[in-house]
């Protein structure tokens, strides 16, 4: 989600603040490890946010995505969005930074995944090469609308948001920008099965979606509901001055437009710097 004109995710951090509770054993192996890949938990791991406060634990068997690596002599850990988990985890966790501490990229701890299927409605590996002068942002979240909003820091809307350990959440109307950990969707459910064609993909859940999004296809069964999401390989630019000087350019941001079932949604795409 928007957290400002950066986002943490494709940084190779140079050090995460703390390490986790987690200790790791001489005899335990690393892994290697680059930004963006996935990773799935070996055991429960419970650790702290990057300045060491509060509590969160994330169960063995999910699948997270790596936001930020530190490394030092063959040993490495990782850091991971809080937001990017689903709300049955972060739920009863209240505060800020949503950054995890460092935490040991063992063998005891994760193994590598791929992709998850009910991601491929956009890149989760891009990145943009150093001096191209744009930031890749793309982190799951669509928001109801055809472009990113000029007014970003008041804006509200519907938001749609499929997380890397499988679940599907929508938000009625969410901030653009959401400050400390995402408060409580209006729907939450688990992905129960995926499939794609062309450029549409279709998320089948149990739970119920609201008719918003998707729709009721059968009485019974672990596919009851579906959602279709819809990449239109359309982009759209908003473009930001400077404050005093109202014909430089600072930036524009660019959005990626889709359809969640018959409506306009878009995906904050990427950041482009003038040169």
């Amino acid at each position: 989600m928007i957290k400002g004109k950066w986002i943490v995710a494709g940084l190779i951090a140079a050090g995460i603040c703390g390490v986790s509770t987690l200790p790791a054993q001489a005899s335990t192996q690393y892994l290697g490890v680059t930004t963006h890949k996935f990773l799935k938990t070996q055991r429960k791991i419970v650790t702290k946010n990057s300045v060491k406060k509060g509590t969160l634990t994330i169960p063995k068997g999910t699948v997270v995505q790596i936001q930020a690596i530190s490394a030092s002599n063959g040993k490495t850990w990782v850091g991971l969005d809080i937001n990017q988990l689903s709300y049955n985890i972060r739920k009863s966790y209240k505060l800020s930074p949503t950054m995890t501490e460092s935490i040991p990229a063992t063998t005891k701890n994760f193994k590598h995944v791929s992709v998850p299927k009910y991601l491929g409605f956009y890149a989760t590996q891009k990145t943009y090469p150093d001096g191209a002068l744009r930031n890749y942002k793309a982190d799951g979240n669509l928001y109801k609308g055809t472009k990113y909003p000029k007014n970003d820091t008041k804006a509200k809307m519907a938001r749609v948001h499929v997380t890397p350990n499988g679940y599907l959440e929508y938000y009625k109307s969410s901030p653009f920008r959401v400050n400390g950990v995402d408060k409580k969707p209006t729907t939450s459910v688990k992905i129960t099965k995926t499939s794609k064609s062309k450029s549409t993909l279709t998320l089948y859940t149990k739970g119920a979606v609201p008719k918003a999004i998707g729709s009721k296809v059968s009485k019974k069964g672990n596919y009851r509901y579906k959602v279709t999401i819809k990449r239109l390989n359309q982009f759209y630019g908003t473009m930001f001055y400077n404050a005093k000087s109202k014909n430089v350019l600072n930036s524009v941001e660019i959005a990626a437009g889709y359809k969640v079932g018959k409506t306009q949604y878009f995906l904050s795409e990427s950041t482009v710097y003038p040169g």
